[in-house]
């Protein structure tokens, strides 16, 4: 705070604090002017605050220690809206950006039907990693062979429906990011879950 009478955000102080670290905050030239020329909106209390956030700012990014990454679900408990998935480009317009996956399936009846559910979870994961990479032409050629696998579920009696969960990857030495993660689920076509769904699209 200013130790002069007609300075910015003056206040009565002892002359040892004036000049204490508490009271200290150091700014360029054009932030400086700036800062005195809006007192109104850069109070000493949010003067303060400012400080503090730099502070940790700085602690983070040099402590040896910084703190540990986590991923958090802010809408834990809210349910994901999922739509029926029936073409490859369905598919991927839904999970293409996202980085991670979540993915369930009923338990297989056979060692085919188990083989199809598996190469088409692991398909799908392969080309959400490499999606950004792709040229026009490959996406289209990975569109049109996830809807061939989308169909062998079909004839098999199974259906696939998607959505996308908004998480947030948090710690480290970033600012929160969001994390959506992919939600890939496959029902039986009797189902009861599902039955309220239309099934011959």
């Amino acid at each position: 705070m200013s130790e002069e009478p007609n300075g910015p955000r003056f206040r009565p102080m002892p002359k040892n604090e004036v000049d204490s670290y508490a009271n200290l905050l150091l700014a360029c030239p054009a932030d400086h002017k700036i800062i005195d020329e809006q007192v109104t909106y850069f109070t000493e209390q949010r003067l303060h605050a400012l400080k503090r956030e730099h502070e940790q700012w700085v602690k983070d990014r040099i402590s040896a220690t910084p703190p540990a990454i986590k991923i958090r679900d802010p809408e834990a408990g809210k349910l994901v809206m999922l739509q029926r998935i029936d073409t490859g480009k369905e598919l991927m317009s839904i999970v293409a950006h996202t980085l991670a996956a979540h993915h369930d399936n009923p338990e297989p009846q056979s060692i085919e039907e188990a083989d199809l559910i598996g190469a088409f979870f692991q398909d799908t994961l392969d080309y959400i990693d490499i999606w950004d990479d792709i040229e026009p032409s490959g996406r289209i050629q990975a569109e049109f062979a996830m809807s061939t696998e989308l169909t062998r579920l079909r004839e098999a009696g199974l259906l696939v429906y998607a959505g996308v969960k908004k998480h947030i990857i948090e710690g480290g030495v970033k600012a929160p990011e969001p994390w959506p993660v992919a939600c890939i689920l496959i029902y039986r076509k009797d189902d009861e879950a599902i039955k309220a769904q239309p099934t011959d699209k």
